[in-house]
């Protein structure tokens, strides 16, 4: 009896509407294909996924399907995602009065609008892929479509990307090296000090992502007596997910600020950074949002530093007041740096771990402005 149901047919169906008791083995089975990938990624697709089943529920009712999906609904999806909207925020000014500034946007970012869409095709392609293994019936590609690959989804997206046109993807503002430099000469020498310009120093050296800095233990760190410079190992990353392992190099300045601040913390193994509590309690870790918090009170001091008198505003005349810091703005500086230096897009892939080139040639493009001919003109008649 076993064996002939083993070779009975499995009856035909519709692969957009199978019967209801092949779903639960569908979702098996895709969740079986996905053993194998990296955790990160299946938790972005899965998260990408929910916020787009939230929306059809909103939207269409509690009965709405996410996958399969219709290019229909994906078209709505588009639109919604790209409406403008109109924001009232709340912010102090640098005498500390709070002032409303209206704000108008769009919903999501044009690069996430994107990648619901890359998430939405990945699901897709696996609902296919689950429905011809449970069928042992390989041909049924030919007669499915990716609903994310239709024309009518093909010229949503141009549209959409039509209306970003005017207002390219903010980048975070630089943290620079004299930045830096002057946020290091403000420290108190208190212990959260030292941990914040420390780690300042070490994610500009570095060029890690705040997931990456926050991995990062005492027993990866490699000092350098004869140069009092050093490495460390990075053995996982957001495009090394697999731990195949990189180094990045630890300048003679950032070793000292290392040094100095593991002899104060008494840290000898573990994690590296870790969030000081209250009463200057030491905490086990530190959380990746932490990060970006860090560099933003950095960039606050700077800017109240440069506006308490005149001698610091003159000072700061020369420089670019950090008043859009953000969590990437030590990457977005040192890319910047780099290509000043002469780096190529390549070293620059290698130094921040990217595995294209879009990222580097974004954070760079300022800097590649000045080194290009008209930058080179006005130099060489400022020369003669």
């Amino acid at each position: 009896m076993k064996e002939e149901m083993t070779n009975s047919p499995i009856p035909v169906f519709d692969v957009n509407h199978p019967p209801i008791e092949f779903r639960e083995l569908i979702d098996d089975v895709m969740e079986n294909f996905e053993q194998g990938v990296p955790a990160n990624s299946k938790r972005a697709r899965d998260a990408d996924l929910a916020v787009y089943t939230a929306w059809g529920k909103n939207v269409y009712g509690s009965y709405f399907k996410a996958i399969p999906s219709s290019p229909e609904h994906i078209e709505k999806f588009l639109n919604d995602m790209s409406v403008e909207v109109t924001e009232t925020i709340s912010t102090k000014n640098l005498n500390g009065e709070m002032v409303d500034t209206t704000i108008k946007h769009r919903l999501k970012a044009l690069s996430t609008i994107e990648r619901y869409l890359a998430s939405l095709s990945y699901k897709n392609k696996l609902y296919l892929d689950a429905i011809m293994d449970i069928t042992n019936n390989y041909q049924l590609s030919s007669g499915f479509v990716n609903p994310t690959s239709v024309r009518r989804v093909k010229a949503t997206l141009q549209k959409v990307r039509a209306l970003y046109r005017d207002s390219s993807q903010k980048q975070a503002q630089p943290f620079s090296l004299d930045l830096i430099e002057d946020v290091i000469s403000l420290h108190d020498g208190s212990l959260r000090d030292k941990l914040e310009i420390t780690l300042l120093s070490f994610a500009f050296d570095t060029m890690m992502r705040c997931s990456e800095l926050v991995r990062v233990n005492v027993e990866d760190l490699s000092f350098d007596p004869a140069f009092s410079d050093g490495i460390v190992e990075l053995h996982w990353s957001k495009t090394d997910q697999d731990g195949q392992g990189q180094t990045r190099y630890l300048s003679s300045h950032t070793v000292k600020l290392l040094k100095d601040y593991l002899q104060a913390t008494n840290i000898s193994s573990g994690r590296l950074f870790r969030s000081i509590g209250k009463n200057n309690k030491q905490l086990e870790g530190m959380h990746k949002d932490r990060v970006g918090i860090i560099f933003k009170r950095l960039g606050r001091r700077l800017s109240k530093f440069y506006s308490d008198n005149s001698a610091n505003n003159i000072i700061s005349k020369s420089k670019t007041v950090p008043t859009e810091i953000s969590a990437h703005s030590t990457r977005v500086a040192a890319a910047q740096a780099l290509a000043l230096n002469g780096a190529s897009t390549v070293q620059l892939m290698n130094e921040g771990g990217w595995k294209s080139a879009v990222m580097p040639a974004r954070y760079s493009r300022h800097a590649d402005t000045k080194k290009g001919a008209m930058a080179q003109l006005h130099k060489r008649a400022r020369a003669t």
